[in-house]
C-alpha cells in the first residue's frame, strides 16, 4: 500500500480491494470473448431473431459493435450496471 490507506482507511482499502477483483474479473471476460470472436468462433442461432440477424452474421473488430441492434446495447449495458 504505498499512499498508507490501509492504516489510515481500513474499511474503504476492503472495498477498493474488492472492487479492483470484480473489475480485474470483468477485463478476464472481456479478453476472452475479444480472442473467441476474433478466432472466428460463432454460436449457432440468432442474436436478434427479429432483426434475422445471427451470431454468424456480427462482423469482427469495433465494426461488431455498430451491427448489434439499439435494444441489444441497452440490455447489455444494463446487465453491467447492476
Amino acid at each position: 500500500d504505498p499512499l498508507g490507506w490501509l492504516e489510515t482507511q481500513p474499511e474503504s482499502f476492503e472495498r477498493r480491494r474488492a472492487v479492483e477483483r470484480k473489475h480485474g474479473r470483468v477485463a478476464m471476460m472481456a479478453v476472452v470473448g475479444v480472442i473467441v470472436h476474433n478466432n472466428h468462433y460463432v454460436f449457432d442461432g440468432y442474436l436478434s431473431k427479429s432483426a434475422d440477424l445471427k451470431f454468424s452474421d456480427v462482423p469482427t473488430g469495433v465494426d461488431g459493435i455498430r451491427a448489434i441492434p439499439g435494444a441489444g446495447l441497452l440490455q447489455i449495458l444494463a446487465f453491467f450496471a447492476l
